[in-house]
């Protein structure tokens, strides 16, 4: 049964979406830092999908779902995730738009803010959210992994 572990890894999952947008964001700075603004344009519309799609699977499926089962909504922490998120999405949008005009040093700039940012709010569901989640909803994980699969 060696699947069995693997069919029981929402944390394992969204923890590994994290270090893939993180390795998607180092290569942007390398990008910004070098100058090869022919390579950018792909590599930012990369990032910016996987980021938002990380997103868009945590609040139209794990939330939802961690929500009904724990019965921590208005107070629970996916307020906070979710508050985290608009910021986030902001800093995307103000970085795309940076980018856009050939501003590397605000690009850099913004993109300091948003590294700091996901950092620390990964360590929160890294460290609190999902393994909450994973109590919660650990049977029905592989119901959630097929819904996620269409993000």
């Amino acid at each position: 049964m060696a699947s069995q572990h693997s069919e029981s890894g929402l944390s394992d999952f969204f923890s590994g979406d994290h270090h893939n947008c993180d390795s998607k964001w180092v290569r942007i700075e390398a990008l910004l830092d070098s100058g090869d603004s022919a390579s950018l344009g792909t590599a930012w519309q990369d990032f910016d999908q996987s980021t938002r799609r990380h997103l868009d699977m945590e609040e139209e499926v794990l939330f939802p779902a961690f929500e009904a089962r724990s019965g921590m909504g208005q107070s629970g922490p996916t307020v906070v995730m979710r508050e985290e998120h608009q910021q986030i999405r902001a800093l995307l949008d103000q970085i795309a738009v940076a980018i856009g005009a050939g501003d590397t040093e605000e690009a850099l700039d913004l993109g300091d803010t948003l590294h700091m940012l996901t950092q620390q709010h990964n360590i929160k569901e890294e460290g609190m959210l999902y393994p909450m989640a994973e109590d919660v909803l650990g049977e029905e994980w592989t119901e959630l992994k097929q819904k996620l699969a269409i993000y």
